[in-house]
């Protein structure tokens, strides 16, 4: 809770009192409220005893105060002055207010809210000793006979806020301190996690692709089982280390989410190619039912496809046969929509289910041996679905499968979606024509980007690091610039401000293993046009390049003069990179 920022000075301070003495209710708000003129000399002694220094003391001191007859009012003054951050300092309590609490319940209960506020029992009478009021409260607890002086509660108002102000002013340098330390050890964890992000995907970049190359060559049965061995590792290590990113950001709460426009009938259909090419491979039957949408939603579509693959990867891992079913239904009425996952695999008992969406948790300890995965892709579905204002949970019964149900608001777009479709697949009757300039300074991926970007038609320079991108950029023309960020000599961020400095208007897309969200915040500072992740998602390398570059079908590509060598070797290559999912 927060309780605000420490008074600079300690009038600024607010005080609570509490008495069913109308009479003494009144000289309380006279009292705080200026009646009372400076210091007497014996108040200054006692202000000695307790510890404070001497301070010139203005006349007609007034203080923020607030005098109730009850101290369940007094409570109730207390939590508000809380939730409004301004808590009170100093509360004098007399200790018979019938017909409500007496005071030392109240002091409890205001100790509960906020055991930082100093008490003053003030009365006449009490039913319990100045020992067990003591022991009861611990700290910060002072007593005062009735009748007593009106320079008395002045000088104690005075003495506690100030001792008040200063401890919040050491707990608010004490907390900065605590702070900062905080600060740093996130940033050396979100350090070391976006460079054991590039260095892993980089040679993932280079395995995955030319894995998929050599897969289109002329190998036997054996040769293929062995690639694809290696292309499923390397998918698995892909999504090991993005699931490991998005924790991270959870726990350092960057982890959000886009209110846009997004079309529903494509986040189903690309989500549904996926998952029904990987229940072929597995022998499963996959079904999808859904509405068709006429108008785009209002939310975040990618991560909702993030969540859907999470849930449908989960589903296929533990369905050894059978079916595996997505289903959505909008209930335009109730303003929800949902999204339900149903397979029929091995289940879960019940005890299990209160602990699944847990980090690091699975329902079984041997699973992990058994299925592999980490615990962590359910826990980042729930997160997200928290943060698009939804709700999931699970139905299981062991032995009969599981269903994952999911309910998000559904808020209607004045957009219609579109009505060509995009595909969900790289075609291979799409060709681009244009020069592109690649920096890349790994050699292994030199070769791999020049042979994906000719097999698309285009004429590729490579330049080996920032400073060579510069030069080639100024001295030749391009269509294109894709710049990777972490190169010798020169980095891509100071390689594209110097280019961007001097008027170079061509586009720039980071093309980087760097892909955490402060890392796109410096590419797009520093000019960048778009942004693609290592290793490549073909789909939004088909987008980017559409986005700036011509594209052309095969037969105008080779009326434009290409050979038929040309366009075969594209046909070959096509499917070359893989979805980073």
């Amino acid at each position: 809770m927060d309780l605000g920022q420490a008074p600079t000075d300690y009038q600024h301070c607010r005080i609570l009192a509490a008495d069913d003495d109308e009479k003494i209710c009144q000289l309380y708000t006279q009292i705080f409220q200026g009646g009372v003129e400076s210091a007497s000399e014996s108040e200054r002694m006692l202000e000695q005893l307790l510890g404070q220094e001497q301070l010139e003391v203005e006349q007609q001191e007034v203080f923020d105060s607030a005098v109730v007859n009850q101290g369940e009012d007094a409570v109730v003054r207390a939590r508000a002055a809380l939730a409004e951050g301004r808590p009170y300092s100093v509360a004098f309590l007399d200790m018979r207010m019938p017909p409500g609490m007496d005071g030392l319940e109240t002091a409890k209960q205001l100790r509960a809210l906020d055991d930082r506020i100093y008490i003053v029992f003030v009365t006449a009478y009490s039913d319990r000793s100045i020992d067990e009021l003591d022991q009861t409260m611990e700290h910060g607890t002072l007593f005062l006979r009735k009748p007593f002086v009106k320079e008395e509660i002045l000088q104690l108002a005075r003495t506690l806020s100030r001792n008040w102000s200063k401890d919040r002013r050491l707990e608010d340098s004490v907390s900065r301190a605590e702070m900062e330390v905080v600060n740093s050890a996130m940033k050396a964890k979100d350090d070391f996690l976006a460079s054991m992000s590039h260095e892993l995907r980089t040679p993932l970049t280079a395995i995955i692709g030319n894995s998929e190359f050599l897969a289109e060559s002329s190998l036997d049965d054996d040769q293929h089982e062995l690639l694809r061995s290696i292309e499923v590792s390397s998918l698995g290590l892909l999504a090991l280390i993005n699931d490991i990113l998005d924790l991270s950001k959870i726990e350092s709460g960057k982890f959000s989410v886009d209110e846009i426009p997004y079309d529903l009938n494509e986040v189903i259909d690309e989500v549904g190619y996926v998952f029904a090419a990987r229940a072929h491979e597995a022998g499963l039957k996959f079904q999808v039912d859904h509405p068709e949408f006429t108008n785009q939603l209002i939310g975040d579509g990618r991560r909702l496809s993030q969540v859907l693959i999470n849930l449908l990867s989960n589903a296929m891992k533990f369905t050894a046969e059978g079916q595996v079913t997505l289903t959505v239904r909008a209930d335009e009425e109730a303003g929800k929509i949902h999204f339900q996952v149903k397979d029929q695999g091995i289940g879960m008992p019940q005890e299990t289910l209160s602990k699944l969406f847990k980090p690091f948790v699975q329902a079984d300890a041997t699973i992990s041996g058994r299925f592999g995965g980490t615990g962590l892709g359910l826990h980042i579905s729930w997160t997200l679905v928290e943060l698009m204002g939804g709700k999931i949970h699970v139905e299981s019964e062991e032995g009969k499968g599981s269903t994952f149900c999911v309910m998000l608001p559904l808020t209607v777009s004045e957009l219609p979606v579109s009505t060509k479709r995009r595909r969900c697949f790289v075609t291979l009757d799409c060709y681009f024509s244009g020069k592109i300039l690649v920096a890349e300074d790994a050699p292994e991926l030199q070769s791999l980007e020049r042979r994906v970007l000719k097999s698309m038609g285009l004429d590729v320079t490579i330049a080996n690091n920032g400073r060579e991108v510069v030069e080639l950029a100024l001295s030749e023309e391009f269509d294109l610039v894709l710049m990777d960020m972490q190169m010798p000599e020169m980095d891509g961020i100071e390689a594209t401000e110097m280019l961007r400095s001097v008027g170079y208007e061509i586009p720039i897309i980071a093309l980087t293993a760097n892909v955490m969200q402060q890392h796109q915040d410096q590419f797009e500072a520093a000019g960048c046009s778009g942004f693609l992740a290592k290793p490549i998602d073909r789909h939004r390398l088909q987008e980017v390049l559409g986005g700036f570059l011509t594209s052309c079908t095969r037969e105008q590509y080779l009326k434009e003069g290409h050979s038929i060598a040309a366009a075969e070797e594209k046909e070959a290559t096509s499917n070359s990179f893989v979805d980073d999912e």
